[in-house]
């Protein structure tokens, strides 16, 4: 079951821009709750819990209960969108979006590699991570933290795809199958031009210098 964050937030009659200024002042900002089939309800909270849930382990996909004066809203809520000072990166605006525990949503996971590839280890490949999340469908309850799948086995000019993916029951992929994750890649012609030549050199510095004890010895 996924760790739940409790949020207080107010609600907040007065809206626009001096209204949010004199919000962060205060030391809070405004955010807006959505979704549910019922309208969206303007309110303010502290930046501090927010930032809380997206450091937290599952992040965006975080369940949150809010609280809302002395109520505890019955239906559960998700992070959809913040915004933040281009600057400073200061939290300034918050998104919540209201779920339901017993309706399938869809969320984007992120993907975790374990393992080293035998083509990183014996053959000189390198893994080029393309997509470090998919999306899938499954309960908010259900959510997994990470998708972790093992490489272990991957030679140089493989790849592993979204179908790969081994999958926790009653979670389905969404993103395409044949959707690309990592790929182990072979050294390109320039790499291997160079580590040839680094080789050569290096040699030839030792060769040198071999040549140069030798003097040493004769003298």
């Amino acid at each position: 079951m996924s760790q739940e964050f409790h949020i207080e937030v107010i609600e907040r009659d007065a809206e626009g821009k001096n209204a949010s200024r004199r919000l962060r002042k205060a030391g809070k900002i405004p955010a807006v709750v959505y979704g549910g089939g019922r309208d969206p309800v303007s309110v303010q909270v502290d930046p501090r819990p927010v930032e809380a849930v997206l450091d937290s382990p599952r992040g965006w996909n975080t369940l949150i209960q809010l609280k809302v004066g002395d109520r505890e809203l019955k239906r559960m809520v998700m992070l959809r969108d913040v915004q933040r000072h281009p600057a400073t990166e200061a939290l300034l605006h918050a998104d919540f979006v209201r779920v339901e525990l017993d309706e399938l949503i869809v969320v984007n996971v992120p993907v975790e590699l374990t393992g080293t590839p035998v083509g990183v280890k014996t053959e000189g490949g390198l893994i080029d991570f393309v997509n470090r999340q998919v999306q899938v469908k499954t309960l908010p309850g259900l959510i997994p933290d990470t998708l972790p799948v093992d490489i272990s086995e991957l030679h140089v000019g493989q790849h592993l795809e979204a179908k790969d993916l081994p999958l926790p029951e009653k979670v389905e992929l969404v993103s395409p199958p044949t959707e690309t994750i990592c790929v182990c890649a072979g050294k390109s012609a320039s790499e291997e031009e160079e580590a040839e030549a680094e080789a050569a050199a290096a040699e030839a510095e030792a060769e040198a210098a071999a040549a140069a004890e030798a003097e040493t010895e004769e003298e």
